[in-house]
């Protein structure tokens, strides 16, 4: 019996799988790449290959006839963002980077019409730049499109159970399950919406502490993430930000280093202000900027800053934090504090 082309390609996927895997673990990789450098507020960054008992089952239901040239998604790679707003400025940042197939991606979001709710995801299928990882892992993905999903961590709840309970359950569901379906994707586009608003609001509050601290108020108080990124907007307003908004860092970086400058006997925005305005840290962030060479010490980011701030403080603590130490330079700069 003569195998047809689609049983031919499967056969051969099914034998390169664990390239496959290989290939997609190395998309992701690329993708999360791209991003790196900028805030935008990701929760997860996931790829995978197709199962090739999924691939049968779409060739089937699809009625691929040369899957090769068909298949979009054998390789996906799934961005999770904590907000619905930093989608499409995601989107956006992979537009820029990658080569994006227009015809074949497609923004779900902008589809849905002023009176519908469903599924809300921005899909981009796009091809992954050699590599330099081998010929197999190369020619996978220069015949290979990648389709990158990126939706916020409510629509991606929203969209696995609506999978599992409605598409995956092989029937037709009666008009009032249905009816619950969408009045759930109504209501979690409102909640995701409510979260936006309030990560708005918070950083409204950073804002105003800023303004307070630039005037000397509030510099008794106990340093909590929130004072601690008030603190470093007002006195180093010229820092690289690397937080979303404008901010010095993410919210949650910003509890790590609380905690870190905490465990270095730095209590209050006084104590963190005093390290601040030291001719310590001064000398610290100028060794720091000479050995970049490329970096203005008004301009460096709140990561060397406050590293520099726990290495004055306490070696000990400075020695225990990794994101501290995978800085040579930053090493560098305060090892005449370790003594």
């Amino acid at each position: 019996m003569t195998l047809s082309m689609s049983d031919r390609w499967l056969e051969k996927y099914v034998a390169n799988f664990p390239s496959y895997e290989l290939a997609a673990k190395a998309a992701e990789i690329r993708i999360a790449e791209a991003l790196h450098g900028r805030v935008f507020d990701i929760h997860a960054i996931t790829g995978r290959a197709k199962d090739p008992d999924s691939a049968a089952e779409k060739i089937s239901r699809r009625k691929y006839g040369n899957p090769a040239l068909q298949f979009d998604d054998l390789i996906g790679v799934r961005i999770i963002t904590l907000y619905e707003h930093t989608v499409p400025v995601v989107a956006q940042r992979l537009r820029d980077r990658f080569e994006v197939n227009a015809k074949r991606s497609a923004n779900k979001s902008a589809r849905l019409r002023s009176r519908e709710v469903g599924y809300r995801s921005d899909h981009l299928v796009l091809k992954i730049p050699r590599l330099g990882e081998g010929p197999d892992l190369n020619s996978i993905l220069a015949k290979t499109f990648v389709e990158v999903q990126v939706r916020s961590v409510v629509s991606h709840a929203w969209a696995e159970i609506e999978h599992s309970l409605r598409y995956k359950s092989g029937i037709e569901l009666p008009a009032e399950l249905s009816r619950r379906f969408d009045a759930l994707a109504g209501t979690l586009e409102l909640v995701d919406r409510e979260f936006s608003a309030i990560e708005t609001s918070l950083v409204e509050i950073i804002h105003e502490m800023t303004k307070k601290m630039e005037a000397r108020d509030g510099m008794k108080n106990d340093l909590t993430p929130v004072s601690l990124l008030a603190a470093l907007a007002a006195f180093r307003p010229d820092m690289d930000r690397l937080g979303p908004r404008r901010l010095a860092l993410p919210i949650e970086d910003a509890y790590r280093a609380t905690k870190d400058l905490k465990e270095a006997g730095i209590l209050t925005v006084q104590d963190f202000e005093s390290v601040l305005a030291s001719p310590e840290l001064k000398s610290a962030i100028l060794r720091y900027s000479n050995a970049r060479g490329d970096v203005d010490p008004s301009n460096v980011s709140a990561i060397v800053v406050l590293g520099a701030v726990v290495g004055i403080k306490s070696p000990a603590q400075f020695s225990r934090v990794r994101r501290f130490q995978l800085d040579p330079d930053l090493v560098d700069a305060i090892a005449a504090y370790a003594t």
